[in-house]
């Protein structure tokens, strides 16, 4: 109100609440007016006038302007609207702040005082200033009423305006909660599927955990017997490499023995046809007898230092008989046998002549003495045993004696009479001036009886006898007969101490758990030089075959046992020339190349071919590996992509000219 009775006149103003005009100020407002009455007449609330005056300050109550405003039907709103501003009075505040009542002053020409009135009118006067008065508090009343009213309509308006306003947050919020259930349906079934995948999560896991606790029972059990296969895996590849080195050699040398038996074949044959021009297929060499002074005489009287050798089958006696060197030996009685059939067994045993036999000169059946040729450089015990001065032997030397033992033995199994040494040992092998074999006391357990045959004998006396017992032949012992297969194991036992130079009571078992633990280079005589483990295996496992229990289990002489030494008598040769040149210019002599070494053979290669893994091996031991169905390398064990070779020509050139300089 402080706006519209200090603006100037010319401004227009009007109050605006909640767009709805409510007061507007009109052209010419005097500001001196400072209350507006309202004069409601009785029947406002159906319509009527509304009686508007305007006070001046510092006036006197006079005429004045009144105003009668026809009250349209309608709302309070629309009244108020169609108001004009100077009809309402602005109530003054008083102490607390709230508008003070609205009054109706009384008009001048209502008073009661009157200097020109008669009498008459005064009762009328005073009757009309009582209804006045009773008026003035009618429309006071109305007045308050009607204000009280209009109060309230404007309540009740704004209450609408509330509800409308609610009802618009009402409807929003509808919205959002059909909005915020929507959402909650797709959250819930969200949740339901996450609930199912969580089940079916936990229902694998349940299953998982099932089946690790099935599987770490089950560990220990599997680890033992990943462990125990581990260990036989590692033992049948030991066992499987054994059976490969023997199969790729017994693979490479079929060929060649082939070739050999065909030899062999030819030559028993040609020994079946000499028998047909003498019986034994040996020429009548001049048998003489010889009388007992010419032994004695001999033997300068059996002299004790003429004794060379005493044994279960009598004593030997070195002499000179007819300015010849000789050997004699004593039997230990006259026996069973009459002299004429000793005289005619020894006849018979000196028509057997070969070169590696001992030559029986003559006999003394008075005496039972044989007299045989003397041989200079001992016997192999001597060599093997270490009492030899001349030293020892070369294996190459050693290989040579059991090819000549195997040919002599073959020889005379060869004959219809099938003869069988029965004695074969190292001290009954001799060895002449150029090393050459000569065996002894062939055939000499047909000239002892039964009961000095050392055959019988099932208890053993002396060391010196079991040690002599260990080259018979177990089955011989039993039983007391002599076959072939006995003599295939004595050459066995004689084999396998020509190889090691170990006592013959623990050679077969020392040379077995050698072999079974790939170790024989431990057990070789070191003494014989370096051995070719190649030749040294064969010759072992050679060996053993012949010193089987079974007789039926041992190799036969002729297909089996010649067919594999036989082809060793050219590298013995070769060796043998090797190592005398580089004796005799050891300072040429170098160390061989280790990449000149095949890995199979371990031996300088001949025929060098790259194979598949970027190894050079021989080509016939590589192939030998390939042909047993090795499809992996045999030095990193791993899968090869192929099984092609290539000739290394540059190696091979190399080895060439090494070996020439060398």
């Amino acid at each position: 109100m402080v706006v519209s009775q200090q603006a100037p006149i010319s401004c227009h103003i009007w109050f605006v609440s909640q767009g709805r005009l409510i007061y507007a100020r009109p052209v010419g407002f005097d500001s001196h007016l400072t209350t507006t009455t309202v004069i409601l007449s009785p029947s406002t609330s159906s319509g009527g006038t509304i009686l508007a005056r305007d006070s001046k300050e510092n006036m006197d109550v006079g005429a004045a302007n009144v105003q009668y405003f026809e009250r349209p039907n309608g709302s309070i709103d629309d009244v108020v609207s169609t108001m004009s501003p100077s009809a309402l009075t602005v109530g003054q505040t008083g102490g607390g702040g709230s508008p003070s009542p609205l009054k109706v002053e009384r008009p001048e020409y209502l008073t009661c005082s009157s200097s020109n009135t008669s009498l008459d009118s005064e009762f009328k006067d005073e009757e009309t200033c009582d209804l006045c008065n009773k008026l003035e508090h009618t429309m006071i009343d109305a007045e308050n009423s009607k204000h009280r009213t209009f109060a309230e309509s404007l309540r009740w308006w704004r209450a609408e305006e509330d509800a409308a306003e609610a009802m618009q947050k009402a409807e929003a919020a509808e919205s959002l909660c059909k909005e915020e259930t929507n959402r909650c349906k797709e959250l819930e079934e969200l949740l339901h599927r996450q609930k199912q995948e969580m089940e079916t999560m936990e229902s694998q896991h349940d299953q998982v955990s099932k089946d690790l606790q099935l599987i770490q029972d089950q560990k220990p059990a599997l680890e033992s017997q990943l462990r125990q296969a581990y260990d036989s895996e590692k033992e049948l590849e030991d066992k499987i490499i054994q059976a490969v080195n023997l199969l790729i050699t017994f693979k490479g040398t079929r060929d060649r023995l082939q070739i050999e038996y065909d030899s062999a074949i030819r030559k028993v044959n040609k020994y079946k046809a000499l028998q047909k021009e003498d019986r034994l297929g040996i020429s009548s060499a001049h048998f003489f007898g010889i009388s007992f002074s010419d032994i004695i005489e001999a033997t300068q009287n059996f002299k004790p230092s003429q004794k060379i050798g005493e044994g279960r089958y009598g004593s030997v006696f070195k002499g000179v008989l007819c300015h010849v060197k000789v050997a004699i030996k004593m039997l230990p009685s006259m026996g069973s046998q009459s002299g004429s059939e000793f005289k005619n067994e020894v006849e018979f045993l000196s028509r057997v002549r070969h070169p590696n036999l001992v030559t029986l000169i003559g006999a003394c059946p008075e005496s039972r003495s044989l007299v045989y040729e003397y041989i200079e450089n001992g016997s192999l015990e001597d060599y093997l045993s270490g009492r030899a001065k001349s030293g020892s032997l070369s294996w190459q030397s050693r290989v040579k004696i059991a090819i000549d033992i195997c040919s002599t033995i073959l020889f005379l199994h060869a004959n219809n009479t099938c003869c069988v040494h029965g004695n074969l040992k190292p001290s009954d092998i001799l060895l002449d001036a150029n090393f050459v074999t000569k065996i002894s006391d062939f055939g000499i357990n047909n000239l002892i009886s039964e009961d000095e045959n050392p055959s019988s004998f099932h208890t053993l006396g002396s060391k010196n006898d079991a040690e002599k017992l260990a080259y018979m032949d177990p089955e011989s012992l039993e039983n007391g007969k002599l076959t072939t297969e006995s003599d295939v194991y004595s050459f066995g036992v004689v084999l396998l101490r020509l190889l090691t130079a170990r006592p013959a009571m623990s050679v077969i078992r020392d040379v077995q758990c050698a072999m079974e633990r790939g170790k024989l280079d431990a057990v070789l005589d070191t003494s014989a030089g370096e051995w070719p483990l190649r030749q040294a295996k064969q010759l072992a496992n050679l060996a053993l075959r012949c010193c089987e229990k079974d007789p039926m289990d041992r190799p036969d002489l002729a297909s089996e046992i010649w067919a594999v030494l036989e082809p060793m008598r050219e590298l013995c040769h070769s060796s043998q020339l090797t190592s005398t040149s580089s004796c005799m210019d050891s300072r040429s002599q170098h160390k061989i190349p280790s990449h000149f070494v095949c890995p199979i053979y371990q031996e300088v290669m001949k025929d060098p071919h790259i194979a598949g893994d970027g190894f050079t091996y021989e080509a016939e031991a590589i192939r030998g590996w390939f042909n047993s169905g090795h499809k992996t390398s045999p030095m990193t064990n791993l899968k090869l992509d192929n099984c092609d070779l290539l000739p290394n020509y540059a190696l091979y050139y190399a080895i060439q000219e090494w070996q020439q300089n060398t």
